[in-house]
Parts: structure tokens; C-alpha cells; sequence
């Protein structure tokens, strides 16, 4: 008789018994403090918002706005005061200036001064950063979807590309725009953080931009958009002037508009805001020109108004009047002049990608999500991993990184006349009086040039007399009275942009009184054979 007998279980090996003593990592308990935790989504809004830092903090300095803005800066560093007149041009000497930007101007020379241009750089590209990230923010926010954030940011940088290529004091006043933007937006616009954050931030803002106003300005859309949206759902006036949230907007506007009276100029920084919009130079400038399709930005911004079309026809949501007002009253701002796309292009952004948003998920029958994804700390730590590694991809990160600035060469656009500042600092003496140079180098001529270099112009077309304005706008062209013009001003020394100003050139060529001293590929300088 024979019985089976169950073999004995083989022992286990040494690793399986450690192995199955280890805790189960999914099972951990996440210690960090609930502040410092971040959602897998937001890694995906770090490295993409991160790569546009990264990438625009490599561009070259632009070679107009900025160096004016430094020589301002540096004049009032250095007299410890804010002119109440133009202080750098001779032919403006006595034209009084409002220099709203003074603190941002300041600011740009204090950077420059402790951590070199590469810090210019990093700070502009970090303006552009904050900017799109407040955008999306909000979008995802009121969307309850990463994909309208990421929209949002894209249509944002879309629209204000070539806004945002040159370094200026206006980048401020687009990022705080973009708060103001965002709290319009917002489900609870009246917080602790409104009634304190937000004069506070207009006290800074009225000192380093004009654009101030146009914040302003859309605060008190929003309140009207607040009384027309309770208006059209309970049909009594009397409900909507009384509702309490319009009645708090209004209050926290009065607070911001007395906050931007903390400026060395009070109120006549209103007046100044309005009078340089209504300045007769500022017509000559191609970029406060009216927007069309003949422009690259005018053709995205009808396409983007196809979309935002297209969206509010399909969306499920309701379409309120707190964000048609602002975005209709900036649209049309923006068709009378291009500029204006700075303050378009955000609420542009927000209101598209809310509704198209919407739309989709209408369409595709897509139910929001009930439960919020849990956050980790984890993810916050590979957000700043990340940032690290997009800072170390910048200019200023590899000075930081290996304690060596990159040569100005390196830094500043093509267009930036090197060649010739170089041989204006080579030369012992130079002709004395009025210099005609284009008012885009004036600025860097003025900052790396010789100081006894005077130019007629420079691009704070504003402050410059309209008689001054308008004949340096025609000497650019070579009209037949060149010389008697030239003469009137007592200039001995022209610098002149060979692809720009073919026309002058040619004038002084011909003449016999003037003879060209220097030449590159980029500029050409003449002076008098018999200086005034």
C-alpha cells in the first residue's frame, strides 16, 4: 500500500526573504508640507513654459529701446535725481518730460551694474515666462483642464511674438497686465489679496510703465461686465447696481487709482499717458501704426479671432459680459494701432482656450474630472530639477555656472552698430556739435560711444520738438535740401545706415564739402571737410 505525501515548500532564498521585508513604496506617506506639493500636470506646464524661458533668454539684446532706457537709467543713477526735462539730447534741452518708467529704467542699470547684460537677458525672458505662466494658470483654472492652460499660452505668445523681442520697460506692464487679466477672470475677484495685492502692485506699476491706464481700464470693465452680467439674469437694474461684488470692484478701482498717484510726478501722470498717445511723432512710428493684414501679426490675429469665433458658436458655457467687454474694448484698440495687441492678446488668450476648451469636451461628450489629481512632493522636485537644468541652458546660468560673462558680441543683435562704435572710440577727435545718427543706434551709440557724440534723436519720440522730429525724418530720406537743413543744425558729423538711408548717402557722396571717413558693411560715416 502506497500514499502520496506532499513534497515540503522549497525555502525561500535569501533575497526573496529581504525582498519581501522592504515596505511597499506605493504606500509611503508623503511628508511634505501640503505647499510644497505639486501635481504630475504642472512638470508638463514647467517644461513647456521653461523651454520658451530658456530660448528667449538666449536672444540677442535688441539694438533700439533698451539702450536709451539704460542711458536714462544711468543719468538718474548717477545725479541721484529724475529730470523734469529731457536731459540727454541738446536740441531737447528745456522739453519738459514725465519719465514714467524711471524705477524700471533704474532697475535695468542696477541689473546691468552687479550682474551684467546677461542678466538683462535672464530678467526679460523671466518677465515673458511669468507672463504666459499667469495666462495659463487661470485658463486651467476655469477650464478644470491642462490642455486650455497650455492653449492659452500658446495663443498668448502667438499674438505678442514680435512685442515681446525687444527688451523694455512695456514687459512689465504685460505681466502685470496679465494679473490684472487673470483676476478679471477669476470666480472670486474680491479676496484680502485684491484689496491689499493689487494697489500695492499699482503703486509699482505707475512707476515703471504707462500702461497702467489701460489696467485700469479694464477693472472698470470688468465691474460694468459685473452689473450687466446680474442685469441680464435677474432683469432689475436695481439688483445689479446694488449687488455687492460690483459695489467692492469699484471700491478696490478707487484704491488702485489712488495708489498710482505714489510717482515722483502725482497725477500729471495721467495727463501724460493720454498726451503721448495723442503726440503727432508718435503717428511716424510703424509699430503704433494701425494694425492690418498686410502686417504677419495681423494675419495671426485674424486667425485667432476665427477661432475665438468659432469657439463661443460651439461652447456650453455661458458667455459673460465681464470677459466680452474687456477683450471687445482692447480688440478695437488694437485694429486702430498694433501696439495695442500687448493688452489683446492675453485676454484673447484667455477667453479662447476657456470656451474652445469647453467646446471640445462637449463634442467628444467628456464628462470633468470629480476628483482633483493628487499632488506629491515628488513632482515638485522634478519641477525644480527641471528648472535648474533650463536655467544652466541660459546665458546668465552659464555665469553663474562657470564665473564667465559672454562677450557683448555674443549678446547684442546683428543690427547692432559694434563695428562703428569701435571706431568712434578709436578716433582721438571728433567733429563738435549736433551728430545725425538713426535714432535706432542712437541709444547704444550714446551707452558705448564717445560722450562727444550728440545725436539730433533718439526713439523717445515724445519729448523730442515736432519741428526736430520732422526734419530728421526727412534728412533720412536725402531730400534736395539736405545741406541747408544740415547747416541749420550745426551738424558736422553724419552716421548714416547704408541699407536704410541709400538716399543721404548718395547726397553726401556727390557733395564736395563732406568726405567719408569710415565705412562697414552696416554704417558710413561723413564729415565736413570745413566743420561749422
Amino acid at each position: 500500500m502506497s500514499s502520496l505525501v506532499d513534497e515540503p515548500a522549497q525555502a525561500e532564498t535569501a533575497e526573496d526573504a529581504g525582498a519581501s521585508q522592504l515596505p511597499d513604496a506605493s504606500v509611503l506617506e508623503d511628508k511634505t508640507p501640503i505647499w510644497f506639493r505639486s501635481t504630475p500636470g504642472s512638470a508638463l506646464f514647467v517644461l513647456t513654459i521653461g523651454a520658451v524661458f530658456a530660448v528667449m533668454a538666449n536672444r540677442p539684446l535688441w539694438h533700439t529701446d533698451l539702450w536709451d532706457h539704460i542711458n536714462y537709467g544711468e543719468h538718474i543713477v548717477s545725479h541721484q535725481s529724475i529730470s523734469s526735462t529731457e536731459p540727454l539730447l541738446p536740441l531737447c534741452q528745456g522739453m519738459p518730460m514725465i519719465n514714467i518708467p524711471w524705477l524700471a529704467q533704474a532697475g535695468m542699470v542696477f541689473l546691468k551694474d552687479t550682474a551684467g547684460l546677461a542678466s538683462l537677458q535672464f530678467v526679460y525672458a523671466l518677465l515673458i515666462a511669468g507672463s504666459l505662466a499667469t495666462i495659463a494658470w487661470r485658463a486651467t483654472k476655469n477650464a478644470a483642464s491642462m490642455f486650455a492652460g497650455l492653449l492659452a499660452a500658446a495663443i498668448f505668445f502667438i499674438l505678442n511674438y514680435y512685442q515681446f523681442m525687444i527688451i523694455r520697460p512695456q514687459l512689465l506692464g504685460v505681466l502685470f497686465f496679465s494679473i490684472v487679466a487673470a483676476w478679471s477672470h477669476a470666480a472670486n475677484r474680491v479676496s484680502r489679496l485684491s484689496w491689499t495685492g493689487l494697489p500695492l502692485m499699482f503703486a509699482v506699476w505707475a512707476n515703471c510703465h504707462g500702461s497702467f491706464a489701460i489696467g485700469l481700464l479694464i477693472m472698470g470693465l470688468t465691474c460694468a461686465g459685473r452689473a450687466g452680467d446680474v442685469w441680464l439674469r435677474s432683469k432689475s437694474l436695481k439688483l445689479a447696481i446694488a449687488d455687492p461684488q460690483v459695489s467692492q470692484i469699484f471700491l478696490i478701482i478707487q484704491l488702485c487709482s489712488a495708489a498710482v498717484l505714489l510717482n515722483p510726478a502725482g497725477l500729471a501722470v495721467y495727463t501724460e499717458v493720454l498726451g503721448m498717445a495723442s503726440n503727432s511723432n508718435v503717428d511716424s512710428m510703424f509699430e503704433w501704426n494701425a494694425l492690418t493684414l498686410r502686417m504677419k501679426q495681423g494675419q495671426w490675429a485674424a486667425g485667432m479671432l476665427l477661432l475665438l469665433l468659432v469657439s463661443i458658436r460651439l461652447t456650453p458655457r455661458r458667455v459673460r459680459l465681464t470677459e466680452m467687454l474687456p477683450l471687445i474694448a482692447t480688440g478695437l484698440l488694437t485694429f486702430w494701432s498694433a501696439r495695442m495687441i500687448n493688452w489683446w492678446a492675453p485676454l484673447m488668450a484667455l477667453v479662447t482656450a476657456t470656451h474652445l476648451s469647453a467646446a471640445l469636451r462637449s463634442i467628444r461628450k467628456v464628462q470633468r474630472r470629480s476628483e482633483a489629481v493628487p499632488a506629491s512632493g515628488l513632482w515638485t522636485v522634478v519641477n525644480l530639477g527641471l528648472c535648474w537644468i533650463l536655467f544652466a541652458f541660459t546665458g546668465f546660468g552659464v555665469q553663474v555656472v562657470h564665473g564667465k560673462a559672454p562677450e557683448i558680441s555674443r549678446m547684442v543683435s546683428k543690427q547692432t552698430p559694434l563695428q562703428l562704435v569701435k571706431w568712434l572710440n578709436s578716433k582721438e577727435q571728433l567733429p563738435q556739435g549736433i551728430s545725425f545718427v538713426p535714432a535706432e543706434w542712437a541709444g547704444f551709440v550714446m551707452y558705448a560711444g564717445p560722450v562727444s557724440i550728440r545725436p539730433m534723436v533718439n526713439l523717445h519720440v515724445h519729448v523730442i520738438p515736432v519741428d526736430v522730429w520732422t526734419d530728421y525724418l526727412r534728412l533720412m530720406n536725402g531730400p534736395s535740401d539736405w545741406e541747408p537743413l544740415l547747416d541749420q543744425y550745426g551738424i558736422n558729423l553724419v552716421v548714416a545706415d547704408r541699407e536704410q538711408q541709400p538716399g543721404l548717402v548718395r547726397r553726401l557722396s556727390e557733395s564736395d564739402a563732406w568726405t567719408a571717413r569710415y565705412q562697414d558693411n552696416q554704417a558710413i560715416v561723413f564729415s565736413r571737410n570745413k566743420p561749422i
